[in-house]
């Protein structure tokens, strides 16, 4: 039985379902179920009615035993002459019906946001399939004008992804995330284009008085200030060294420093101007007026210590005020942005192999980490204050040096006691 989408036409916000369920099914209508009611509730506790939102799903017939793979092959072996490609995956015409339905009900509905719950909602929408890394990203929709559907719309919609409600009835920790995934999506009903798209000063490929008077001029701000300078500082590694390195002093600005570079077997700069530069580092980062701010700064600082013999002035790890606050969530630095920054777009996956990327793309994706880690750490300070937890993250972040010593001296091991353990 096909069900068809409710709401209000036109509506500002648009909520757009994977599969009907069987209660779905008998009604008639999508999220009629538990998960339905558990939407119901969510909504409600972001300041949004049920009553203001369209709601739909990609795919208007419940497949087999509710499972996604009986309509869409998601492994080479389940192609089959039936299955017909859609976007980049091979689909049965359920799924290819229903998304020629879902771009027909946007362009009549014409909403300013829509929240897509679940990968096949957030693929069908943008392109893009793995929910857990893109949930509370701010994307668009890649359907519109020049699209091969003659009732595609004028523009780019906005699309906020979050997990499916039957998810957080499955894992109720999840829950959080989307709250604060449909809290995000309140904020940008007003209008189909974001406003909060930042304007980021990146300096990617600086020349050597570029680096070294950056580097000069905020260490002479340390020096003149009274209060701390706060610096959001990050490393890339490549083959068990520094490829290069970033720091930011605000949320907008920020030097990328390389230190590796293709084409360039002895370094991508000459001996005397990388000693210029890692001394400048060093006055900089041990200034007594100099705190630095960085996600698993542990991991840094073995690297500097091991290759540069000096161990930056730790701050703030973002990973372990996260732990501080809220221990049983995820403490991964794209996990933190998509909570704690107001533009989040997910990033991890732009730069993180070296070889498989152009220099600049890795070089910003690094400038992004230090930037995220700034806004992150900051919003978590603020909330630290505010549930009265400065004290624990504070004795938290005092085992910083202490555990760094115990990486770098390393620990004793008697091979036979931790076979034994291991079997226990």
């Amino acid at each position: 039985m096909r069900i068809k989408g409710e709401g209000p036409i036109p509506a500002r916000i648009m909520i757009v379902g994977e599969v009907p369920s069987e209660r779905d099914e008998a009604a008639g209508h999508p999220f009629a179920g538990y998960d339905g009611q558990e939407l119901n509730r969510m909504l409600h506790e972001a300041d949004i009615l049920r009553s203001e939102c369209y709601v739909t799903t990609v795919c208007k017939v419940r497949p087999p035993g509710n499972q996604l793979s009986a309509f869409i092959a998601l492994k080479k072996k389940d192609i089959s002459p039936l299955h017909k490609l859609l976007r980049d995956k091979y689909c049965l015409p359920p799924i290819q019906q229903g998304y020629t339905e879902l771009v027909a009900e946007i362009a009549m509905i014409q909403p300013n946001v829509i929240i897509a719950c679940g990968n096949l909602a957030m693929w069908a929408l943008t392109g893009k399939w793995g929910i857990l890394k893109w949930r509370g990203s701010l994307l668009s929709t890649d359907i519109h004008k020049g699209h091969s559907l003659d009732n595609a719309w004028d523009s780019a919609i906005k699309v906020i992804p979050t997990l499916h409600p039957s998810a957080v009835l499955r894992e109720w920790s999840s829950r959080a995330l989307v709250l604060s995934d449909l809290r995000r999506a309140k904020r940008h009903i007003t209008s189909r284009t974001y406003s909060n798209r930042p304007t980021w000063n990146f300096k990617v490929r600086p020349t050597f008085p570029e680096a070294i008077s950056t580097i000069q001029a905020l260490t002479s701000d340390a020096g003149a200030f009274a209060d701390p300078v706060w610096l959001d500082f990050d490393i890339e590694t490549r083959n068990e060294h520094i490829d290069c390195i970033g720091f930011s002093w605000s949320r907008q600005d920020a030097i990328c420093i390389p230190l590796m570079g293709r084409g360039k077997p002895a370094g991508y700069w000459p001996e005397e101007e990388e000693a210029q530069i890692v001394f400048a580092l060093y006055r900089l980062l041990t200034h007594p007026n100099v705190k630095v701010r960085w996600q698993n700064g542990l991991y840094d600082a073995q690297y500097l210590h091991r290759h540069w013999h000096f161990i930056p002035q730790h701050g703030q790890d973002t990973m372990i005020t996260q732990h501080s606050l809220f221990c049983a969530l995820p403490k991964g630095l794209s996990f933190l942005g998509s909570l704690y920054a107001d533009w989040y777009i997910y990033w991890k996956d732009e730069g993180k192999i070296a070889s498989d990327v152009p220099e600049e793309q890795r070089w910003v994706y690094n400038l992004q980490d230090c930037v995220y880690t700034r806004e992150c750490g900051e919003v978590l300070q603020e909330t630290a204050e505010k549930m009265n937890l400065t004290q624990v993250d504070a004795a938290q972040q005092a085992l910083f040096y202490p555990v760094l010593h115990a990486m770098l001296r390393g620990v004793r091991i008697i091979p036979e006691r931790r076979a034994a353990m291991a079997v226990e």
